[in-house]
């Protein structure tokens, strides 16, 4: 997407996740964008596992300043998670295993 940078701060799989709407811009504030999970906003996504995420929207420029104010000036990143749908009983299981090592 253009205008969004994300990087991680190391390369290990659990490495927290740095995500830049249109660069930085302040030397002495947080440059991190607003992040709304559900309508709520939150610190971070990082505990959110990618199964569960549903769609992402990326508020930058006016958008998200017109609707969050001053907290959405460095950008709005917008997470839908899946949620219960009435009908049919849908079950799924996914499992995932890692480890840290120094070589």
């Amino acid at each position: 997407m253009a205008g969004v940078n994300i990087t991680t701060t190391e390369g290990s799989p659990d490495a927290d996740v740095k995500i830049r709407v249109r660069g930085g811009g302040s030397i002495t504030q947080s440059n991190d964008p607003l992040l709304i999970v559900d309508g709520f906003p939150v610190e971070s996504i990082s505990d959110i596992p990618a199964t569960d995420i549903e769609d992402i929207t990326v508020l930058k420029d006016a958008s998200s300043t017109a609707i969050y104010g001053s907290r959405g000036a460095n950008g709005v990143i917008l997470v839908t998670t899946k949620s219960g749908k009435a009908g049919k009983v849908n079950v799924s299981y996914n499992a995932y295993y890692s480890w840290k090592k120094v070589a």
